[in-house]
Order: C-alpha cells, then sequence, then structure tokens
C-alpha cells in the first residue's frame, strides 16, 4: 500500500530524505497537508521530426513525438513542470472501533501556459484533481481503498524513475499533459491515477499482496468505441529487502467488446530497486498484448481489434556524493505491428497505420543535489530516439536532444 504521503512520501523516501508534511489534531481527528512546486528550463532539439510525422503518430495514439508537432530541426524552449505537475495532498485520518480510517483529497496544478500545442491556444491548463479515495482496515484484516489514485500496474517503475524528481523525456510537449513523460512510453508503461476498489493483504513477512478492479480503459479509439468495456483487474506483488531495497510483480487484465471486435489489454511487469551502499540500481520489464507503450493501451490494437504485441525496459543506476545524486538511465519501448497493418500486394500501409511506432530510446543523464532536506535543484541531459516501422516514404527516425534545469520543493 502506497505511503498515507502518497507520491510525496514515496518520492522522498526513493530519496534517502522524509516527508514534510503539515500536521495537527482536530478533535479525534489527524490532519496532514502536504505538497510539492516544482519548474524546469527546458532547451528541446529536434534533430528530426521522423518518417512518421507527429500528426500521424498522435491520431494513431501510438506515441507522442519526440519534438512535439515541431518539423526538422526546429527547437523548443519552455518553462514549465517536470515529470510531477505542483500538487497539494490533504489527509484526515483517524481509529474508530478498532478500524484505521483515512480520507485523502489532492489538488495538482501546472505551470502551462501553453500556445497551442493541444490546448488550442485556450490559455492556462491548471491541471486535475488525481486522488480522492478512503482507505480502511487494520493490521489483521488488511486494507481496502475505494476512490481514484495511483494504479497499481507499473507503480513502482515511476517512483523508481530518477526523473520523478525532474523532466526525462516529452519536453518538447509542453501543455500537452501538464507534466513531462519522464520514462513513460521510453522503458515503462504510465501507472495513470485511476478509479479503483483495492485491497492490500496484511503483509506476510516480507511480502505484501494487492489487488483489485479499476474502472475500465478505453485505449484506442477505433477499439471500443461505443462498446462495451468489462471491468480491469491489477495485481501486484512486493518483496521487501530492508534498507538493501525489494523486488515487484504486477498484473493488468481488461476486455474491451464492440459489435464488430473485441479487443483485450493483458501485462506483466518485473522489476527491482536495488541498495549497495551509496549506490542504487534499478532495473523494470514489461511485456503485453493489447497494453500499448506508453498510456494504458494506446495504440495496443489495430483498427480491426488485433492487438499489438509491446515490451519495454528501464535500468538505471545512481550515486550518491554527500547531498549530491548523479544518475544515468535507459529505456526502451517496442511496439509489434499486426497484419492489418499492412496492406496491398507490396506491403503498401494502410492510411490508418501510417506512423505506427517500432521503437522509443532514451537515455537520460542528470544530477540532482539536495540545497536543503525540502529543496532539490537538477539538471539533466536527455536523448530520444523514436524508430517507425509503417510508413508511407523510407523511414527515418524522429531525434531530440533536450537540457532541463531547475528545482523542486516538498513540504
Amino acid at each position: 500500500m502506497i505511503s498515507k504521503k502518497l507520491v510525496a512520501a514515496s518520492i522522498l523516501a526513493a530519496m534517502g530524505t522524509s516527508a514534510h508534511a503539515i500536521g495537527f489534531k482536530a478533535g479525534e481527528w489527524e490532519m496532514d497537508i502536504s505538497g510539492s512546486v516544482n519548474a524546469y528550463y527546458t532547451s528541446t532539439s529536434c534533430d528530426n521530426i521522423g518518417s512518421g510525422g507527429a500528426g500521424a503518430v498522435v491520431a494513431n495514439g501510438t506515441a507522442l513525438n519526440v519534438c512535439g508537432l515541431a518539423g526538422t530541426g526546429q527547437d523548443t524552449n519552455n518553462v514549465q513542470n517536470g515529470l510531477l505537475p505542483g500538487f497539494i495532498v490533504f489527509t484526515a485520518k483517524t481509529k474508530q472501533q478498532g478500524y484505521d480510517i483515512s480520507g485523502t483529497i489532492s489538488i495538482d496544478p501546472g505551470t502551462s501556459v501553453d500556445d497551442g500545442t493541444f490546448s488550442g491556444g485556450r490559455g492556462q491548463s491548471v491541471g486535475d484533481n488525481r486522488r480522492v479515495f478512503l482507505t480502511f482496515g487494520n493490521e489483521s484484516l488488511g486494507t481496502f481503498k475505494f476512490g481514484r489514485d495511483i494504479g497499481l500496474f507499473g507503480q513502482n517503475a515511476i517512483l523508481n524513475d530518477m526523473s520523478l524528481l525532474a523532466v526525462g523525456g516529452g519536453a518538447g510537449l509542453n501543455g500537452a499533459i501538464n507534466t513531462t513523460l519522464g520514462g513513460i512510453g521510453q522503458g515503462y508503461i504510465y501507472t495513470q491515477f485511476q478509479p479503483q476498489m483495492t485491497y492490500t493483504a496484511p503483509a506476510m513477512g516480507n511480502l505484501t499482496l494487492s489487488g483489485g478492479v479499476f474502472q475500465p480503459i478505453q485505449g484506442t479509439a477505433a477499439v471500443g468505441a461505443n462498446g462495451s468495456r468489462d471491468t480491469g483487474f491489477q495485481g501486484m506483488a512486493t518483496y521487501s529487502l530492508g534498507t538493501s531495497g525489494k523486488l515487484w510483480a504486477a498484473l493488468i487484465n481488461q476486455s474491451r467488446d464492440t459489435a464488430a471486435n473485441q479487443s483485450d489489454i493483458n501485462g506483466f511487469e518485473a522489476g527491482t530497486a536495488l541498495n549497495f551502499g551509496n549506490l542504487g540500481l534499478v532495473g523494470n520489464y514489461f511485456s503485453g498484448e493489447g497494453l500499448g507503450t506508453g498510456v494504458i493501451g494506446l495504440g495496443g490494437a489495430d483498427a480491426l481489434g488485433q492487438e499489438r504485441d509491446s515490451q519495454g525496459y528501464l535500468l538505471q543506476a545512481t550515486y550518491k556524493v554527500g547531498n549530491t545524486k548523479f544518475g544515468i538511465n535507459y529505456g526502451v519501448s517496442t511496439l509489434d505491428a499486426t497484419s492489418n497493418d499492412t496492406v496491398g500486394s507490396f506491403g503498401t500501409p494502410a492510411a490508418n497505420a501510417a506512423g505506427i511506432l517500432d521503437e522509443n530510446q532514451q537515455m537520460v543523464v542528470g544530477v540532482y543535489h539536495s540545497l536543503t532536506p525540502s529543496l532539490t535543484l537538477a539538471g539533466e541531459y536527455i536523448t530520444n530516439k523514436m524508430k517507425f516501422q509503417r510508413t508511407l516514404a523510407a523511414p527515418v527516425d524522429a531525434e531530440s536532444d533536450t537540457i532541463a534545469v531547475g528545482a523542486i520543493l516538498f513540504f
């Protein structure tokens, strides 16, 4: 079960510090307020938009082009949020009749005043309300969670990504989603904040098991539109190694049906975070059918409902010297075309299959300095390459390089 301080505490724990929530008592209730604010200057050099084309890629739902909607050779410079938006989290908790109960609500604003990338020039995009849920249970019963919160599948990958404190991929897409992408779509699937009813069993030694039902995900618009969507299921197992780290594995399953076709989302992931003194190592692998490569289900099936296979991995190493952490990670996500994605005697791509992703590769080199226990200064260099396997012309890779500098504050 994720900490009561939620994402903020998870980030801080991963950095070897503690959360700094503001707490007080109101009658029998304990009230906590915690939050985060960040901003980064990013400069992205778009070396090539690639033969898939930004419009084709977005329309197909397979991935966001590394250069956003910029053309060949164009650069973008932004002052924006990193992988995290700003957020403030309110939690109230108490113990009644032997049950630990709590309620959590978050507000998650962003800095974007995008000039039209996706918002059509409508001005500031203020973000959303990512977390609104209640919990109840105790040590012998376990804990139930009802509401909207971070998902189980993909949770550990993003919480252990060093770019969670900074930027990672997607800096050229300022305003599109009010955050950058970190390693999303470039090594792991985005866990998302999803409506759910989940249960975490009492710990069995070092082993913790969680599972539950989730609001079904639409996925690719061409598949499942105006049709039924079966309940989604996710499960996660975590094995603690104490101060040495942890191991995890997770599953996801959901069916989607229309009058014309049926498509499933099935996925598996496994990973580890290990600590050897000042050295930290992280590895995560995922594989699935209908899963997509970035957001769950997005681009996971072709226009006729046949699932595309996808897989990917993230490898990361960090080393801490005093209050400064140095890190490097490398991620790859791939998507396999189906037989329906190519038509014609010479294998000419179908019009709705042009720009289908083949592979995303990303490397991040970062420096993260804790100026105070609550304030971290960060700098990253990110290089990204996107390959296409179904194009209307000879394949050309999309490439970009980004430099990001800024700060993140927790309270």
